[in-house]
């Protein structure tokens, strides 16, 4: 499947689609056909959906724009700082122990 759509110009690839939707239209129902037509309209909604998420997702990586979230996976130099410390977790841990004997 790595070679489709194939390298073609674009109103030859719109074409061939017509001429697809043609061919359907005269072997099925208006009722197949509706049937037919809605789930390809979701087939390709969700690729759009998928193709369009993974777009912005590289173009805020590449360009780190748009984005409200200071990221620095552009930059692949500089390490992401951890979200917690160490320090963080045995404090967490120290108020659990204490809460928990207070609640005994």
């Amino acid at each position: 499947m790595r070679e489709f759509p194939p390298n073609m110009n674009p109103e030859a690839f719109t074409i061939t689609a017509i001429i697809v939707g043609l061919l359907l239209e005269d072997d099925y129902t208006s009722d197949e056909l509706n049937s037919i037509g809605n789930w390809l309209i979701l087939v390709g909604q969700l690729v759009l959906t998928t193709a369009a998420q993974q777009q912005l997702i590289n173009n805020r990586y590449q360009n780190n724009s748009g984005s409200r979230i200071k990221s620095d996976a552009h930059d692949h130099s500089i390490k992401n700082k951890p979200l917690a410390k160490q320090s963080d977790v045995e404090d967490i841990m120290r108020r659990l122990e204490l809460l928990e004997r207070n609640l005994k």
